[in-house]
């Protein structure tokens, strides 16, 4: 740990923002070196003098937005590869650059799919999902069937005229079209079966961004908490995953979403943002419901002072 890093990260500590292991390595340079304690003790003061001021509370879903906003903010910043160098080997990392614009975010999803299945109908043969016509043209996913028994699914879309593709949900050819279904097509009823058939993949980062984004932007209740119970398990690992998920307990018009996350927080209830937006929802949240939910689940967390 060096002077540098210990600067970077007093105000992280004097807001018990460290992890404990962070916070004792932290402690042990301060005792060691003389600068880092005069900007701890600068820092202090000012804090203390801040704390002095009259305090506004903030809403709970200010609170947390700032705070999901600044943690991946910080996340981007970490990324030391240049801007080009990150665009040719790393597109889903610029791709969630623009996640809070859905609509951009779905030109530039179209416009890669479109690139995408050109280099697919490269090779001409019978439409199956590992090759497809050179001459298909997607104008959208019509159906999607799970084949009972089997891991197989079966998409049917529009070209020039209708056509399908079948095979397991892992195949790569099947999997770009539930993608681009669970994003782009217009017809709700297909993009809940497309988000049914990913939940059993939500291991892959791709396919779990498709579902956060159907979780933060779909219109359709159905669809959002379908993506709901396929991202959920992985709040904590995920801070995206957990980011939407808070997201949509903060600020989902549908109560039945808004429960369902909550309840698929509970495994990460003691994150500082989690816990905020639940002691604000306790105290403040129009539904009796969340409001007792919160309640129980803020009194089987441990006393953190």
């Amino acid at each position: 740990m060096n002077c540098e890093w210990v600067q970077q990260n007093t105000a992280f500590y004097l807001y018990d923002e460290l992890a404990d292991d962070a916070r004792h390595e932290l402690e042990q340079h301060i005792r060691r070196c003389p600068d880092c304690a005069a900007e701890l003790a600068a820092q202090q003061q000012f804090q203390e003098q801040m704390n002095a001021l009259p305090v506004q509370e903030p809403s709970a879903s200010f609170l947390a937005a700032a705070r999901m906003r600044l943690q991946e903010s910080l996340e981007t910043a970490q990324q030391n590869r240049a801007w080009y160098h990150r665009l040719a080997f790393d597109p889903m990392a610029w791709m969630r650059q623009v996640r809070f614009s859905p609509a951009l975010a779905t030109i530039i999803f179209l416009a890669g799919f479109g690139g995408g299945l050109g280099a697919m109908y490269s090779a001409k043969g019978p439409t199956t999902a590992t090759t497809l016509p050179l001459e298909a043209s997607i104008g959208g996913i019509t159906s999607i069937e799970k084949q009972a028994g089997t891991d197989n699914v079966k998409v049917q879309y529009d070209k020039r005229l209708p056509a399908s593709v079948q095979g397991p949900v892992s195949d790569p050819n099947v999997q770009d079209l539930l993608l681009y279904a669970a994003k782009s097509n217009e017809n709700s009823g297909v993009r809940l079966n497309s988000v049914d058939v990913l939940t059993s993949k939500a291991d892959d980062p791709r396919v779990r961004e498709t579902l956060t984004y159907a979780l933060r932007y779909d219109s359709n209740p159905g669809v959002r908490l379908m993506a709901l119970d396929g991202v959920g398990p992985f709040v904590k690992q995920d801070v995206r995953v957990r980011n939407a998920v808070l997201e949509a307990l903060l600020d989902d018009s549908n109560l039945g979403v808004r429960s369902g996350a909550l309840h698929a927080l509970e495994p990460v209830r003691t994150d500082s943002s989690v816990r905020m937006a639940l002691q604000q929802l306790s105290k403040e949240d129009p539904s009796e419901y969340i409001r007792t939910e919160s309640k129980r689940v803020l009194a089987s967390m441990p006393n953190i002072y």
